[in-house]
């Protein structure tokens, strides 16, 4: 029990020591010791890591050399030309006693603190020099029986973080000509007792100053001061300062990263977001930069027509787009052949490939980069079918946002399927990350660097042009997930922004276009855009709790649910699947008008589902006190009236406890007459409006009947509910 108050004790003091040290350093002889602290790291090319880890010092206000970097510098040094600049650079600075040099790996390596923390750690560490320790015996497996036993904390050293006196540091790495990493050099130097006492090398075993993930991701959490972060390392009670991930570990202190030196916090939001942006004025058009769009189309997808008049709806300059487009489904091509020769007319260049062209997608892709050089553009922004791009400022959003690699966030609605991945495994697989939901859920709005994205993102044209440029070949993966990791592979971070909702995903896993107007069933798949396309635009203030109710005749009920379209494709969809009753096998009414059961054609799941999500909502509505969900509809079928069919129906009652008629075309326009009449109370409903329900009870009270159509086909779905 002491040990564990003494340990939250321990942590809250390092909470409260970080705040002060983060917030202005406002201890004052502190601030002074701060003073005598260096940073060095060594020189990475185009790294981001490195320009990370810059940020983080430069926040923090650390005096910072990179080791290596030059004036058209292209090489990074190697081994042994870091350890002979580390050398040269701790001999000048040894002139100085009192002044402390921090050494690490920055393009793997984030600062979560002030320097005075640095300085205070170091000092109560006891050693000359302190290096960072590690749970694995590396390079040389063989030296582990060398190093000293320790009762608790990492055992091994890891020299990507080392601090100490500048005198000291020096006299270590010349006590050896012979060793050329710093590693080994360190690693024989700390193994023998002699040389470990004589220059008072110690290992931060409980992470007080340096925590190295690799193998050690379970050990830490990612907390919360005030509006900074920290990362508690929870096995040791500890709050260490420099967070370095190595290997595999890099993806997760790159998502780290996303919070830690002042990046994101619940108070404030996304700081680091505001970092390097670049504002567009799109009043001056010439002066807006061209972009390259990609368009791809490789799989049959539900809603094709509103992707792409999205695409077409983006408020940026039209003159300043040059059009890549490849479609490699024939059941698309008509459709997305005719948008690219419309979009000619618009934008500055188009390039369309389409089914007989017989272009392999990872080719195209590859060929979409190459047009972007060829086209002089100076951004790359690839969309996939599947991805929505709502947001109409979405290129120009991005854009702003001024990194290399950048990708909307984009979510299937009402699921947790995005287009990204917090997290992958060591084989390049799915994991999800600790703050995945939070992101897709938009509780945390920012922006999130990541191992993957796919569908939707832009790139700067710089990276297509230098060793890093994507490729999307790589063994036998798919093109996106070759692309995210000949990225990873460079070191290039990508990133996915929800600072805004820039769009949605649809769901292409189940669309079966063998039928006419399948979008029709993607009620259930693809909720969200069915909706945008069928449902009424006033169903939701019609089903409103204090909405007043149409009621044209008694107990007869008047509601908004479909859009025409969604009427129009009925029609179109069953007059095509053709298979209509004769009429006369139902002995109830002796004769009526021709019909198709809804589940003969396949679509009477959808239309439970229906009855289900929009019905019984109007239903509970007007008919107060009955509730039977889900509803229960064994009839479900479309009626077509015509003059030389059946052009009636004679009066009936409905086997049903509610019964709803949704009309599908316009009376006087596409027939006349037609119509219901309620004999009990002598009043007809003739003026029907195209995608509303009528509802009435069934049995006993509403003995009902269909008037005669004398022109034209009037055709309407009938559900009995609840028979």
């Amino acid at each position: 029990m002491l040990e564990t108050r003494r340990g939250a004790l321990v942590t809250s003091v390092f909470v409260a020591f970080v705040c002060l040290t983060t917030f202005g350093n406002v201890v004052t002889a502190d601030e002074e010791k701060k003073g005598d602290l260096v940073v060095l790291t060594p020189y990475r090319k185009d790294s981001d890591g490195l320009s990370r880890f810059v940020r983080s010092a430069k926040l923090y206000g650390y005096k910072i050399k990179v080791l290596g970097e030059k004036a058209g510098q292209e090489a990074e040094p190697g081994e042994e030309e870091l350890l002979s600049l580390l050398k040269e650079e701790l001999k000048a600075l040894s002139e100085d006693p009192e002044k402390i040099v921090l050494y690490t790996e920055g393009a793997s390596t984030v600062l979560s603190a002030g320097p005075v923390r640095v300085v205070e750690e170091f000092e109560r560490s006891g050693a000359a020099v302190l290096v960072s320790a590690d749970g694995f015996c590396w390079p040389d497996r063989e030296l582990e029986a060398s190093y000293p036993k320790v009762k608790r904390g990492k055992r091994f050293l890891n020299s990507g973080g080392i601090v100490g006196r500048a005198e000291s540091f020096f006299s270590v790495l010349s006590a050896s000509a012979e060793e050329k990493s710093l590693q080994m050099l360190l690693t024989h130097a700390y193994v023998k007792d002699a040389t470990r006492d004589k220059y008072n090398i110690r290992l931060d075993h409980l992470s007080n100053l340096f925590q190295n993930l690799n193998g050690a991701t379970g050990d830490v959490e990612l907390r919360f001061a005030g509006k900074e972060a920290y990362l508690q390392n929870t096995l040791y009670n500890s709050v260490p300062v420099v967070v370095t991930g190595n290997g595999h570990t890099s993806l997760v202190l790159n998502t780290l990263g996303s919070y830690l030196a002042r990046a994101w916090n619940p108070e404030e939001g996304c700081r680091s977001c505001w970092d390097d942006m670049i504002t567009l004025d799109p009043a001056k058009e010439e002066e807006m930069p061209a972009v390259a769009l990609g368009v791809f189309v490789e799989k049959e997808t539900p809603f094709l027509e509103e992707f792409l008049e999205k695409i077409a709806s983006q408020v940026y300059p039209k003159q300043r787009i040059n059009l890549f487009v490849h479609n490699s489904v024939k059941y698309h091509e008509e459709t997305v052949s005719a948008w690219a020769e419309a979009m000619k007319e618009e934008v500055a260049s188009v390039k369309y490939t389409g089914v007989e062209d017989n272009v392999k997608e990872w080719h195209a892709r590859n060929a979409a980069v190459d047009f972007c050089l060829e086209s002089e553009s100076q951004y790359y922004f690839s969309v996939d079918s599947e991805a929505h791009i709502d947001n109409p400022y979405t290129i120009k959003l991005l854009i702003e946002q001024n990194r290399d690699v950048v990708a909307p966030m984009l979510i299937r609605p009402y699921k947790a399927w995005s287009n990204f991945w917090g997290a992958i495994t060591s084989d390049g697989f799915y994991a999800r990350s600790m703050d995945y939901m939070e992101i897709v859920q938009g509780h945390r709005r920012g922006l999130w660097n990541v191992p993957y994205i796919t569908s939707c993102y832009l790139v700067r044209r710089h990276l297509l042009e230098g060793d890093k440029r994507p490729a999307y070949i790589k063994n036998l993966l798919d093109p996106d997930m070759a692309f995210c990791e000949n990225l990873r592979e460079k070191g290039v971070f990508m990133y996915v922004s929800n600072r805004v909702d820039f769009g949605h995903l649809v769901n292409a896993d189940q669309f079966d276009t063998s039928r006419m107007n399948p979008e029709l069933w993607q009620v259930v798949d693809n909720r969200w855009d069915w909706e945008q396309r069928y449902l009424h635009p006033n169903y939701s203030s019609a089903v409103a709790e204090n909405a007043t109710v149409e009621m044209p005749c008694s107990d007869v009920y008047w509601f908004p649910l479909f859009k025409e379209r969604y009427a129009q494709e009925m029609i179109q969809t069953f007059e095509d699947f053709g298979v209509w009753s004769e009429g006369t096998n139902d002995v109830r009414y002796k004769g009526g008008p021709p019909q198709v059961d809804l589940k003969n054609a396949e679509y009477g799941p959808v239309w439970q589902h229906l009855l289900e999500k929009y019905v019984v909502p109007m239903q509970k509505k007007v008919f107060i006190g009955y509730n039977h969900d889900p509803p229960r509809a064994i009839m479900n079928f479309m009626v077509r009236y015509k003059p030389d069919e059946q052009p009636f129906l004679r009066p009936h009652h409905d086997t049903s406890t509610y019964t709803i008629n949704v009309a599908l075309n316009k009376p006087g326009v596409d027939y006349k007459g037609g119509g219901c009449r309620f004999v009990r109370y002598n009043c007809s409903v003739t003026d029907s409006r195209v995608g509303w329900i009528l509802m009435h009870p069934g049995r006993l009270t509403h003995l009902h009947e269909g008037l005669p159509t004398t022109e034209g086909t009037r055709y309407i779905i009938v559900s009995f509910v609840d028979p």
